[in-house]
């Protein structure tokens, strides 16, 4: 029997990219010292701060406790501080984020144009339809 999976399965379609656009990610990020996922997380306090471990995992779609550990890693850095709020913790950028976060929005746009350049005109629809049907399954989880 011929599987067809390395072409028709959601997961390992999606799986196999991801780690490709990970080794892209992985190199333009580099300049920061720390892993994609980290800059991603400034960038959303750049965005929006404070912000509660919980709503920034909400809006970046990973677990609390990866955004907990991650979050921490940043504090150890003194790029982020983290004050107890009953049973939320509150994040909040430092003075000392304003040199990483140039570099992760260096980061950002030389990752977009490369993408730009390697996905060309696929690059829009693919992200649109990624995200919706990232919702779909985030709803058909709970």
């Amino acid at each position: 029997m011929a599987h067809h999976f390395t072409s028709t399965c959601a997961y390992f379609t999606a799986a196999r990219y991801m780690r490709s656009v990970e080794q892209l990610a992985d190199r333009i990020y580099a300049p920061t010292g720390m892993k994609p996922a980290y800059a991603y997380i400034m960038l959303a306090l750049e965005d929006q701060h404070p912000q509660t471990i919980k709503a920034l995992s909400t809006h970046l779609g990973y677990e609390r406790s990866s955004i907990s550990r991650m979050v921490k890693t940043l504090a150890n850095r003194q790029l982020v501080t983290l004050t107890a709020q009953g049973r939320a913790t509150s994040i909040d950028l430092t003075a000392a984020s304003a040199d990483f976060l140039r570099t992760a929005n260096d980061c950002l746009t030389a990752f977009s144009d490369a993408t730009d350049d390697l996905l060309g005109d696929t690059k829009a629809p693919m992200t649109a339809l990624l995200t919706e049907n990232n919702q779909k399954l985030r709803e058909g989880l709970q």
